[in-house]
C-alpha cells in the first residue's frame, strides 16, 4: 500500500484522517468520503467482495448536523434522511450504518 507522506497533511487535518483516506483510496478509487465535519461520525470501511466503502454511523450524523449546523433533531433527521442518505452519488457513495441500539431506540 501506498499512503504517501504524512507531512503531505493540510494544516489543521488530522494524522488519521490522511491515513485513512489514503487507506480507503488503495481500497477503492471511487470511495467517496462526507466533508470533514463528519469525521467523528465515520467508523470505518465496509468490504464486499472487490468494493469497499466508507461507512458512517447514521445517528452521529445527525449529531453532528445538531451541533454544526445548529438543526433541531427532527429537522437534522429529515435532512439526513433525504439529503445525505437518500443521495446516491455512484459506485463510491458511503454506506451508513443503523446500530440495534439507535433502531431500538427510533
Amino acid at each position: 500500500m501506498k499512503w504517501g507522506k504524512l507531512s503531505e497533511a493540510k494544516e489543521g487535518e488530522k494524522v488519521y484522517s490522511i491515513v485513512f483516506k489514503r487507506y480507503l483510496e488503495d481500497c477503492n478509487e471511487k470511495a467517496m468520503l462526507l466533508p470533514d465535519k463528519f469525521s467523528s461520525a465515520l467508523v470505518g470501511v465496509a468490504h464486499e467482495f472487490n468494493k469497499s466503502l466508507a461507512i458512517y454511523d447514521s445517528a452521529k450524523v445527525i449529531s453532528c448536523l445538531m451541533v454544526n449546523d445548529d438543526m433541531a433533531e427532527d429537522e437534522a433527521r429529515d435532512y439526513f434522511e433525504y439529503n445525505i442518505k437518500g443521495n446516491y452519488s455512484g459506485e463510491g457513495t458511503p454506506l451508513f450504518l443503523d446500530s440495534v441500539n439507535d433502531i431500538l431506540l427510533w
